[in-house]
């Protein structure tokens, strides 16, 4: 099956979970488990500053002293994604969730390699996993929503991409509870934007131009890229008709 470029529109959702310290630790760990905390620590630092490489070094040296941790496989596999390693990336997210069945995060990113590499059945088999897990993750209805998109299936990829939008208080809550509300929040509006953008083309697709106007027009107020002349080919041939 071919691949188009619209499969990137993803955003390359990489998610990581930024954990403090203290929700790693506590005073009964054992001493290599509290430097491994240290060491993720410090990887988290380097990966928030965009220093991928000691981010990479510093998560690799914590899985060396304790190597049963999913977040940290999850995380660095995000950094190993970032430096275009897709293989080391999938590796370590398969391994976050051989660690940890229920990690909705690292589910939704081992599926979205799969989306990258054109392997979609792979792919909705991870995303349809994650939103098993959690129904309430927005990311993963937005990525289904892409491959149904791709593939043409639009009544699918609708009520995906419908989803987004509704899981909004969701995701506040989610990202202010896990404490990263100001480093994801607005990668998750950033997603809802498009999917108002693919929610216009489906309903395009399928002839319903009054909801496809709806929706590129939202996506237009969201400066998403394309909408406006998205919206501009409706408009033009309703003029005509």
């Amino acid at each position: 099956m071919k691949c188009s470029p619209t499969l990137l529109l993803s955003l390359a959702m990489v998610l990581f979970v930024l954990l403090s310290a203290s929700k790693c630790t506590n005073q009964q760990v054992k001493k290599a488990e509290d430097e491994a905390s240290e060491l993720y620590n410090e990887a988290l630092h380097f990966q928030k500053g965009g220093d991928l490489q000691n981010a990479l070094k510093y998560y690799t040296l914590s899985i060396k002293k304790d190597s049963s941790k999913s977040d940290v496989f999850n995380n660095r596999g995000g950094v190993r994604e970032a430096l275009l390693d897709s293989s080391g990336a999938l590796s370590d997210y398969l391994t976050a969730v051989r660690l940890d069945s229920n990690n909705v995060v690292a589910l939704n990113n081992a599926g979205m390699i799969y989306m990258k590499r054109c392997e979609l059945e792979q792919a909705e088999k991870y995303l349809l996993k994650s939103i098993a897990t959690d129904s309430l993750y927005a990311n993963a209805y937005y990525n289904l929503g892409l491959i149904f998109y791709e593939t043409l299936q639009c009544e699918k990829a609708i009520k995906y991409f419908l989803f987004v939008e509704k899981l909004e208080k969701s995701m506040n809550e989610r990202y202010k509870r896990e404490g990263i509300f100001d480093y994801m929040i607005s990668d998750y509006y950033t997603m809802r934007a498009f999917s108002y953008y693919f929610l216009g083309l489906c309903y395009k697709r399928i002839g319903n131009m009054e909801k496809a106007v709806y929706y590129l027009k939202l996506a237009e107020e969201e400066n998403v890229i394309g909408a406006a002349d998205s919206l501009k080919t409706i408009t033009q041939k309703q003029v005509v008709e």
